[in-house]
């Protein structure tokens, strides 16, 4: 693998080629709000990734489709303090130290410090291996606190050569002599398609749906369809498979969690097929992050479909997770990588990861 390190003054509004890869390049360019950013492209597509916020995936574009979930920001906007305020990414890390909805009792920020992290270096990188040649866009983050905290956290979107998919892997590690505790989720947002279903390895009736509608919602007709909605679905949570179904209702936003079944490779599968038989899919390990957090809004602003996020807890909030044992330890100079896989499949490979998914029983 070969690194090449970008540097913040190198940045200018007009996009330009920095690395160039047999048919893969990498381009950086300014938005119009300021924010800087890395575009890895291939012959099928691009992937643009914010190197100095969070390392967010902020965009995916495969075979024409755009990936990303719709929202009221078609640019990121610099965040200051939560992810919120420029909120429509394809891709979001979350955590470490917390993850998720932080309840009264909890301290945290939503979804922790990681999804608009100031990276303190970035690089791409290039290399081949067993898949082919790849381009991608890497950097460390270094998060610490004096007697508290020391670690480091390293994540990878990579593109392989011809590919319509992303590889992503994250690393970290813990640097203190006092133990890491840490939560993380892989928020991915692709965009739901009307009259698509949605094909997965995790039995239904086993599926946690949570109740959150807040008592206050300002739309009380829609407040009071979706708490319907999740009323049914405790019954009868095969209604959810079919997008834009009848009697759904997405209004704020609803969430569950699935405990996924792996493959003999030790994979999951999620995907939505569309109604031209191609579809969007999420791979993900169950070893490594065994809940599976699906995560839906659909309002006139915001239209997402976060199939799966694959998490190593529920998320609900730091407090909750530590009173039911969802916390994982990090000891010093210990570290832990998470894989996972998104993109975009023809019709006659959406059908093959059909059958993979019906050969274990879903």
């Amino acid at each position: 693998m070969t690194k090449t390190y970008l540097y913040e003054n190198l940045w200018t509004e007009k996009e330009t080629e920095v690395v160039s890869f047999g048919n893969l390049s990498a381009s950086i360019f300014t938005y119009s709000t300021g924010v800087k950013s890395i575009k890895i492209k291939n012959s099928k597509g691009y992937a643009t990734v914010l190197p100095y916020m969070g390392q967010m995936v902020w965009s995916a574009v495969f075979n024409g489709k755009d990936l990303r979930m719709k929202s009221i920001y078609d640019e990121p906007v610099q965040c200051k303090q939560v992810y919120g305020e420029s909120y429509g990414c394809f891709l979001m890390h979350c955590g470490l130290t917390a993850m998720g909805n932080p309840t009264a009792e909890d301290t945290h920020l939503p979804h922790g410090e990681l999804p608009i992290a100031k990276y303190n270096s970035v690089f791409v990188v290039t290399g081949k291996d067993e898949k082919g040649e790849y381009i991608g866009v890497s950097g460390v983050y270094t998060h610490k606190a004096c007697f508290e905290l020391n670690y480091k956290f390293i994540p990878l979107v990579k593109l392989y050569d011809d590919a319509t998919y992303l590889d992503v892997k994250v690393t970290f590690t813990n640097n203190k002599d006092v133990p890491l505790e840490y939560y993380y989720l892989c928020h991915i947002n692709h965009r739901p398609v009307n009259g698509a279903k949605l094909c997965y390895t995790a039995d239904r009736k086993q599926i946690k749906i949570n109740h959150e509608v807040p008592e206050n919602y300002w739309n009380k007709e829609a407040g009071d369809k979706t708490n319907a909605y999740l009323n049914m679905l405790d019954e009868n949570p095969y209604l959810m498979d079919t997008i834009g179904g009848e009697n759904q209702s997405y209004h704020p936003e609803i969430v569950m969690c699935a405990k996924y079944e792996a493959d003999e490779d030790g994979n999951a599968y999620t995907m939505q097929v569309n109604p031209d038989g191609t579809a969007t899919y999420v791979i993900h390990r169950p070893s490594e992050l065994p809940y599976g957090t699906r995560w839906i809004s659909r309002t006139d602003d915001e239209d997402a479909l976060g199939m799966v996020l694959p998490a190593t807890s529920e998320h609900l909030g730091k407090l909750y997770c530590q009173r039911n044992n969802q916390q994982r330890y990090l000891k010093k100079g210990e570290s832990v990588t998470y894989t996972m896989q998104t993109g975009v499949l023809s019709k006659e490979d959406a059908d093959k990861m059909q059958a993979k998914i019906k050969k274990l029983g879903f």
